[in-house]
């Protein structure tokens, strides 16, 4: 854990770029490799100079896992430098371009060492170089450095000023420094959601003149400068400077879609103000922040307005998984987080769906909501408690968001006892999709999903006992014979396959399934009847069930 960096001592500008000397306990701060790859570069002869984020948390007086040097060194020299250095774990190339290497720290933290651009290179004295190099970083605040090897705080552009005044501002020409790596657009937005500051006039024209060549940045940090401005503090103010700059647009132009799209009575603001709030109040993890950002991101596609004017959005749950789908594999989330956000975006309404007076259909809706890609998983991905997460910072950004409280007691509560009735545990089936394929001549297919789902609903149901292997299969076998009007191998006897004492059971309960399969068909086809029709969509512009069980004085 590194230890909190301390108070720095603003000092008049002197020369050069010096503005004095840092007290020494932000050294104090710095991490020992760094502090060793330092030093030994400066035993070369060479500069090194900590710089960035991490000397402008200390003077915010926050902390930092993250540390940057800048050097004239060659990346070549670094890593040399690196690589003889103790509590180092691995390196890793960042960026070629400016001859950028990556330091990860055994003890937590990373480091990235760069050489400074060319164009500082030549300059005579150290001061002289970093000056040259600070006024083309993004950002003044950011280019505020310290010279490892005596302490002086550089700052050639103006960052300790820019802080005091808490303003974002590019320094020299902002335009310029966009067109060099149009990502920092992005980044200006995550500035602001991570450090609440202004943005500086010049640099605001700046964004919105270079937003449109993000189509040429690399997809992964897109996402990973999203991310990040979305658990930011104030990551609603970050989203506002984005859609205003058209890099909203640009980088997920179906949430920029969302604006001007009118909603009913229920909200009092437009579903891209809406999800921008609600994003501010859903907890700061990437899972939940994305999946707020998305939620709603299907209305845009869905809306229309009935006879006397009354606006619906059918299916628009729905349709924003399938469009959160799209952006997910655009920005190439990893499979777990891509899994994760559909499933919170497809179930944000089904609270409504619930019987709250009813424990079974809270267990069984609680057991849909957690979400496990491994059925051997102890933990879900997702969990039935993210999905009220979502819920209250969806209800919370609409104009009942005074009653958001009551909501939030009764959709906890319900939770809670739900688990302890035992929710926290999947439902497993006594026969595993292998023992179907092998019970009734199947290859994988998704016959086989069908017929162990057919078992885990039953047992859910509290029709069939967990540990009911006999009767599994014969919910099994019914399922299958249902599902598309009959599956081939679903009536076959599996003898004929050579399954010894499992063919031999088998034979017992098609005796069995002959006498009850009419029965269990029918039931069968009741359900799919049933589940069609609670499938039609049927909008609801709030979670009524848990709003009406609050006593909440909501409109239908």
């Amino acid at each position: 854990m590194l230890r909190r960096a301390c108070r720095v001592r603003a000092v008049p500008y002197k020369h050069a770029g010096y503005d004095g000397h840092m007290d020494s306990t932000l050294l104090a701060s710095v991490p020992g490799p760094v502090l060793d790859i330092g030093r030994q570069l400066h035993e070369r002869g060479r500069d090194v100079v900590l710089v960035g984020g991490a000397v402008r948390d200390a003077l915010l007086e926050a902390v930092s896992a993250d540390w940057d040097l800048v050097t004239d060194a060659a990346a070549d020299e670094v890593r040399d430098v690196a690589m003889r250095t103790d509590r180092v774990r691995s390196l890793y190339d960042v960026g070629k371009r400016f001859g950028t290497l990556g330091i990860a720290l055994e003890d937590g933290g990373t480091l990235e060492v760069s050489r400074y651009r060319p164009e500082a290179l030549p300059a005579a004295s150290l001061g002289e170089r970093f000056a040259a190099d600070a006024a083309l970083r993004d950002f003044t605040v950011n280019a505020i450095g310290v010279d490892l090897a005596t302490g002086a705080l550089l700052d050639p552009v103006g960052g300790q000023s820019d802080l005091a005044r808490r303003l974002l501002r590019a320094p020299a020409a902002p335009h310029e420094r966009f067109a060099e790596d149009p990502l920092r657009v992005i980044r200006a937005a995550r500035f602001v959601a991570e450090l609440g500051f202004e943005l500086e006039a010049a640099t605001r024209d700046a964004l919105r003149d270079a937003a449109s060549a993000l189509a040429r940045v690399a997809p992964e940090r897109v996402r990973e400068e999203l991310t990040r401005l979305l658990v930011a503090p104030f990551a609603p103010e970050g989203l506002r400077v984005m859609h205003e700059s058209g890099a909203l647009a640009a980088a997920l132009p179906e949430v920029a879609a969302l604006d001007g799209v009118t909603q009913p009575t229920f909200h009092d603001l437009d579903v891209l103000a809406h999800t921008i709030q609600a994003v501010g109040l859903a907890p700061a993890t990437p899972v939940l922040r994305w999946a707020t950002l998305l939620h709603d991101v299907g209305k845009a596609a869905t809306r229309t307005v009935q006879l006397g004017g009354r606006i619906r959005f059918f299916g628009h749950a729905q349709e924003g998984a399938r469009i959160a789908a799209e952006i997910v594999a655009r920005l190439r989330f990893s499979a777990a987080e891509a899994a994760a956000i559909m499933h919170l975006v497809e179930v944000h309404m089904r609270f409504g769906e619930i019987d709250f007076a009813n424990p079974r259909s809270v267990d069984r809706a609680v057991r849909k909501l957690d979400l496990r890609l491994d059925e051997a998983a102890e933990e879900p991905l997702v969990s039935a408690e993210d999905a009220v997460a979502l819920t209250l910072a969806d209800f919370g950004a609409t104009a009942h968001r005074d009653q958001a409280p009551a909501l939030r007691e009764v959709l906890e509560g319900a939770i809670a006892a739900s688990r302890v009735r035992g929710t926290h545990r999947p439902v497993v089936s006594p026969i595993t999709g292998a023992d179907i394929m092998r019970a009734f001549g199947l290859a994988e297919e998704p016959a086989v999903g069908v017929a162990k789902g057919a078992v885990e609903d039953a047992i859910e149901r509290g029709d069939l006992e967990s540990d009911d292997v006999e009767g599994a299969y014969v919910v099994a076998g019914a399922a299958l014979q249902a599902f598309g009007g009959g599956v081939a191998g679903a009536e076959a006897d599996p003898r004929e396959e050579g399954h010894g004492d499992l063919a031999e059971s088998y034979r017992v309960r098609q005796v069995l399934m002959g006498l009850v399969s009419l029965v269990v068909i029918v039931a069968l086809l009741l359900l799919v009847i049933l589940g069609v029709w609670r499938s039609v969509p049927r909008e609801r512009e709030a979670p009524p069930s848990p709003v009406r069980m609050a006593g909440l004085d909501v409109p239908a």
